[in-house]
């Protein structure tokens, strides 16, 4: 009897599901209701949850501590610790991470009782309570719960009491999701920032606000200047995203996530992550950042702009002015048209050479074996056509170096001393739908105040409707813009802005952008023989598509484009055919 005594705590005896003798450990004093504990040597399973940040520091910990103490004391055999971080007590037991493995087989024979600090540990949901304690009663098993030794899953007044419980504990999480969407929507109202990552480009400082701590967004040393970085080098200077990518991973720069880690890291703040990933830079986490309205200083709601009184509510500084967004979001969506269906690792030139018969050209590669034994790597451009089974008349193998080096010539003798026209479009405005939506607002609050008793409701309601009537006007006067194209001249020919791009990685995705398509002139079977290029300009396509400043097709529109460029192709060559 003394070998399997709590320390403090006497023995009694009782029955377990299986009419085993069982020594029940607790206070004497208490009557028939005394809480026991599994006799030593009971294979017991540890379990924690956490269902808040603010709990990753502390409350885990603690957790584990009170389970080894008591795993010790009652000298118990721990066969596992299933864990279940950030992870809410509305998600039933079978379906967590952590504690779910070991509700299935073969972990379910495992162990023979499980041990948790408080009840709402294992849920804060009285069905899946209910559930949970059936099914360990019916596995003869047993639920030891430190805070309430007294806790019995056995049907009757036991677990009766244990379902009182857990519903008392769903109430509580109930209310605390009641709290906290309050919470959001009140911050929300405020223009507060309500927590979680921070958009990119800023962070949050704590401020006085109505005579309590509140955080506000603010534009953030270090990153603010990055995302004005990217809005010159995409929106003015004509970067790719992945070049600015690869430069920002080069030289370092932090993701937002971890960026925000580092932050965290220095500050040494508790119950949250600190720990730098190493994260890379890649296009898609770029453009999602780039597309923000964020970026102007506006709050977001599920992804879209927040309105207030039809107009977007901004809760932080701007980094990009309206104008400026507007520019980078022209540029990287033509970003994303020049790109499709181009692969990630295809050649500079993809989209840009052409094969007589109009397909896009590609790099390829093989290797040859020689008389002397020695390998010899042979790279070749290659109409696209092999790709479809079936090739061209006119697909034949040009060597890289022979395309690259004519491509250059061509060019340069074409448009070298012609100079770059920046053609920059202009974003149109339509503000029908939201006038519509005023029209409809100022209608409801004319009925509103009609039927309004109280003089404040009456103030309240005609403030608003002033507003809504003088935005109304402002949106009136320019209720459809159409968007334009303007040219401007750059100062800069060709050839010198040629002479600052450093290799092809550069100088085919400029052609590409630009609009130039370049056509491979050559007959088949000629093996290279008397191959040459020509130029194609997009002042050329534009002007056929219906002039340059206006033309119905852009280099954005790649296939049209391209199909325009071929008719200017085939042209020239039937000119060069019937000549004497």
């Amino acid at each position: 009897m003394g070998e399997s005594k709590v320390v403090g705590l006497p023995v009694l005896r009782k029955q377990d599901h299986h009419g085993a003798s069982l020594e029940v450990v607790g206070d004497c004093t208490g009557g028939n209701d005394m809480p026991y504990l599994p006799p030593p040597g009971t294979r017991v399973l540890k379990m924690r949850r956490i269902s808040r940040d603010s709990e990753d520091s502390s409350a885990l910990a603690r957790q584990a501590e009170a389970l080894d103490g008591a795993v010790a004391e009652g000298r118990f055999d721990e066969v596992g610790n299933a864990e279940d971080s950030f992870v809410s007590g509305a998600v039933s037991p079978e379906e967590r991470p952590g504690l779910g493995r070991w509700m299935r087989e073969p972990l379910w024979y495992e162990w023979d009782a499980i041990m948790v600090t408080s009840l709402d540990r294992i849920t804060r949901n009285q069905t899946h309570w209910e559930m949970f304690a059936d099914r360990c009663h019916q596995g003869g098993k047993d639920v030891i719960c430190l805070d309430d030794p007294a806790l019995d899953i056995t049907p009757g007044n036991g677990r009766m009491i244990a379902y009182i419980k857990a519903t008392q504990a769903q109430e509580y999480r109930e209310v605390i999701v009641r709290k906290r969407r309050n919470q959001t929507q009140y911050y929300r109202d405020e223009s507060l920032w309500g927590g979680g990552t921070w958009p990119f480009g800023y962070r949050p400082v704590l401020t006085e606000y109505q005579g309590r701590q509140r955080y506000k967004l603010v534009i953030d040393p270090v990153t603010g200047p990055l995302i004005r970085e990217a809005y010159e080098r995409i929106g003015v200077q004509g970067w790719n995203m992945s070049r600015l990518c690869e430069d920002w991973n080069q030289r370092g720069v932090l993701t937002s996530q971890d960026y925000q880690r580092s932050v965290n890291a220095g500050e040494k703040k508790a119950g949250v992550k600190t720990s730098v990933k190493g994260a890379r830079w890649t296009t898609s986490t770029l453009g999602k950042i780039l597309k923000k309205p964020i970026l102007q200083g506006m709050a977001m709601h599920k992804g879209e702009a927040l309105l207030r009184d039809g107009v977007p509510v901004r809760w932080a500084d701007p980094i990009l002015s309206d104008e400026e967004f507007t520019t980078l979001q022209v540029a990287v969506t033509a970003l994303g048209r020049h790109r499709a269906g181009i692969k990630s690792n295809a050649s500079s030139m993809t989209g840009v050479l052409h094969c007589p018969c109009g397909k896009k050209m590609y790099e390829n590669s093989s290797v040859g074996k020689l008389n002397t034994g020695e390998t010899r790597s042979h790279k070749y451009f290659r109409c696209s056509s092999w790709s479809n089974g079936k090739a061209c008349e006119f697909s034949v193998s040009w060597p890289q170096d022979q395309l690259y080096a004519m491509a250059e010539h061509a060019f340069l003798a074409a448009m070298g001393k012609e100079e770059i026209e920046e053609r920059r479009y202009v974003p149109g405005r339509d503000n029908r739908k939201q006038i519509k939506e005023l029209e409809r607002a100022i209608g409801n609050l004319t009925q509103s105040i009609a039927l309004a008793a109280s003089p404040a409701v009456v103030s309240s309601l005609t403030g608003t409707m002033e507003r809504h009537a003088a935005h109304l006007e402002a949106l009136m006067a320019e209720a459809f813009v159409p968007g334009r194209w303007e040219v401007t001249s750059t100062g800069q020919t060709y050839a010198e802005k040629w002479s600052t791009m450093r290799d092809w990685r550069e100088r085919g995705p400029f052609l590409r952008q630009a609009g130039f398509r370049l056509f491979v002139r050559g007959r088949p079977h000629t093996k290279g023989r008397g191959t040459a290029v020509y130029v194609i300009s997009p002042k050329e396509v534009a002007d056929r598509a219906g002039g340059a400043p206006a033309g119905s097709v852009e280099p954005s529109d790649e296939e049209a484009w391209n199909l325009e460029a071929l008719k200017i192709f085939n042209e020239v060559l039937e000119v060069e055919m019937g000549a004497p």
